[in-house]
């Protein structure tokens, strides 16, 4: 029975690994855009990596066009963060 789940669980995380180096990209665009920010690098790491997490297919060219394309997700993940 274990074999099963693990595969199912296999099935279901391959187009999360196959995004993988894109999401690599874009949190790096993300931390390169935010650098001048008064917010430590931590919390600028794990509010660009909620962001582009939450963002998918948003299909933006920028940070700050990602960021008004979905508000709800910015407002969110700065509270993630702690971005005050």
């Amino acid at each position: 029975m274990r074999f099963p789940t693990f595969a199912a669980l296999l099935l279901l995380a391959a187009p999360a690994v196959a995004q993988l180096p894109d999401a690599a990209d874009w949190i790096r665009r993300c931390m390169d855009d935010s650098a001048n920010q008064s917010a430590p690098p931590l919390v600028r790491m794990t509010y660009c990596t909620c962001l582009v997490g939450q963002a998918n297919d948003a299909g933006a060219a920028t940070i700050a066009a990602l960021e008004q394309i979905i508000p709800d997700a910015r407002r969110q993940c700065r509270e993630i963060a702690g971005w005050r």
